[in-house]
C-alpha cells in the first residue's frame, strides 16, 4: 500500500539525518508512527490490498510465525513494515532480537512488560529464573509503543478482538545479536526460533511413537534423550504438548540427569495445560464481559493486577462490583459445546452463588461454606466444592489475599 511505502521513505530520511544509529530507531519509529498522516487505515484495506495486489514486496516471514499472518507491505535496505493479523489472540511473553516499534492498527490489546531474574543457566538458549510483572497497560487502537531488543523488554500482547491488526516497523536483526527467548510463567526462558534438523526428526519420531503406543517407545525415548544437550531436550518435550503421557515419561528420564531441569518442566507443563483449559473456555462464550475476563486471568498474576487494568478499561464501575457481577454470571452461563460446564470451568449449579459471591469477596474457604451451610451435614459436601472452585484456573487468581507479584499499571497514552 502506498501509505506504507510513504512511511518507510520517511523513516529512512530521518534516520539517515541520524547516522542510522540502531539506539535511535526505536524512538523514532514511535514518533513516525505517531505523527505520519493516514495511516490509520481501516483493516478492510489491508485484506483487500492483500488479496488484490499482483506483485507483494520481498516477505520476510513467508510462513508467518508470528502472526496468523504476517504481511510485509514496504521494504528498506535496513529495515521493513508488516502488517501482522491475529486471530489467536496473544504472542506469549518474549524479547525481541530487533528493535523498532509497533502500532495498534485495529482492535485492542492488553500490552505487559515483564522482568527476569536470571537464577541458571544452561546456555545462551535455555535458563531458569524469576518472571516478575513489572506493568500492565490496555492499549486501544492509535496507540503506538517502542521495541527494544534484548532483556530490555521481555512483554506480551494479548489481542482482545478478532482479528486484530497491529504495523510493526522493524530491523530484521539486532546489530548485536542476542537470542530471542520466550519465557513461561513457571519461570522457564528458552529460544523457540532456532531450527536444529536433528532435534526436528528426533520430534517426529518420539511422536509417532506415542502415537501409536509402539511396544519401544520407552526405551528408544530414553535412547534419544541420552544423546541430548538440555536446551535440545527442551525443545523435544515443548513440542510434545498434544502428548500430556509422551511429555511425563521423558520428563522423568531427563530427572536422572538433571532434576531441579525435570522439576522446571513440569512445572511448565502443568501450568501451559492450565491456560489451555483457560483459552478453551474463551472459545466457548461470545459475551465481551465474559472473554475479557477470562482474558485478564490468563494474562495477569493476581487480583491486584487485574483490578489495575479494568480501572484502565472502565469508565465508572467499581472493578471489585465488576469482577463479583460477571463470575455470578458465569457460573449461570453454560459453555458452547462443553456439556455440563459453566463459562467459569465449574459443573453448573453444583456451587450455590452465595458461597462464590463470598469466595470472591475474600472470605477464607471455610467461612463460605460455613456461612451458606443450613444443615450440619451439608458442611463437608459445601467445603469441598469451595475449595474445588477456590483451585480453578480461573478463580485461583482472584481469590488470592495478598498479591503475589507487584504491579503497577500504565496509563493509555
Amino acid at each position: 500500500m502506498q501509505v506504507f511505502d510513504d512511511l518507510a521513505s520517511n523513516i529512512h530520511t530521518e534516520w539517515t539525518r541520524y547516522g542510522r544509529d540502531e539506539l535511535v530507531f526505536p524512538q523514532l519509529c514511535q514518533s513516525m508512527l505517531e505523527r505520519f498522516p493516514d495511516l490509520l487505515v481501516s483493516a478492510e484495506d489491508v485484506l483487500r490490498w492483500l488479496v488484490t495486489a499482483e506483485h507483494l514486496p520481498k516477505q520476510f516471514d513467508p510462513d508467518s510465525k508470528f502472526g496468523n499472518v504476517a504481511l510485509t507491505v514496504a521494504t528498506r535496505d535496513d529495515f521493513f513494515i508488516q502488517v501482522l493479523i491475529w486471530t489467536d489472540s496473544t504472542t506469549g511473553i518474549h524479547q525481541h532480537g530487533f528493535s523498532g516499534a509497533f502500532l495498534v492498527l485495529h482492535g485492542s490489546s492488553l500490552h505487559s512488560l515483564w522482568s527476569f531474574q536470571e537464577c541458571r543457566r544452561w546456555s545462551d538458549r535455555l535458563k531458569g529464573g524469576q518472571l516478575t510483572l513489572r506493568s500492565t497497560e490496555y492499549l486501544r487502537s492509535g496507540s503506538v509503543r517502542p521495541i527494544v531488543p534484548s532483556n530490555a523488554m521481555i512483554h506480551s500482547l494479548f489481542h482482545l478482538e478478532s482479528p486484530s491488526i497491529t504495523v510493526v516497523v522493524r530491523t530484521p536483526m539486532s546489530a548485536v545479536f542476542v537470542p530471542q527467548l520466550s519465557y513461561e510463567r513457571s519461570g522457564l526462558a528458552y529460544d523457540p526460533r532456532v531450527e536444529l534438523a536433528r532435534n526436528e526428526k528426533l520430534s517426529q519420531v518420539v511422536r509417532m511413537l506415542w502415537t501409536s503406543n509402539h511396544p519401544l517407545r520407552e526405551s528408544l525415548s530414553e535412547t534419544a534423550m541420552s544423546t541430548l544437550d538440555a536446551y535440545s531436550a527442551v525443545r523435544i518435550i515443548l513440542s510434545l504438548r498434544s502428548r500430556p503421557e509422551a511429555q511425563a515419561s521423558l520428563i522423568e528420564m531427563w530427572s536422572e540427569r538433571d532434576p531441579e531441569l525435570a522439576a522446571l518442566l513440569r512445572k511448565t507443563v502443568e501450568r501451559i495445560d492450565s491456560d489451555r483449559s483457560i483459552l478453551m473456555l474463551r472459545k466457548q462464550t461470545r459475551l465481551p464481559r465474559h472473554r475479557m475476563l477470562l482474558a485478564l486471568v490468563l494474562n495477569l498474576p493476581d487480583r491486584a493486577s487485574i483490578e489495575s487494568v479494568l480501572r484502565q478499561i472502565l469508565d465508572e464501575d467499581d472493578p471489585g462490583e465488576w469482577l463479583r457481577e460477571t463470575i455470578c454470571s458465569m457460573h449461570i452461563t453454560p459453555a458452547e459445546r462443553l456439556q455440563g460446564r459453566s463459562v467459569l470451568g465449574l459443573p453448573l449449579n453444583e456451587l450455590p452463588e452465595e458461597a462464590l459471591r463470598l469466595l470472591v469477596e475474600g472470605h477464607s474457604v471455610d467461612e463460605a461454606a460455613r456461612v451458606v451451610t443450613r444443615e450440619h451435614a451439608e458442611l463437608e459436601e459445601i467445603r469441598t466444592l469451595c475449595s474445588e472452585a477456590a483451585a480453578s484456573p480461573v478463580l485461583a487468581p482472584l481469590l488470592k489475599q495478598a498479591p503475589v507479584q507487584k504491579s503497577t499499571a500504565t496509563a493509555p497514552h
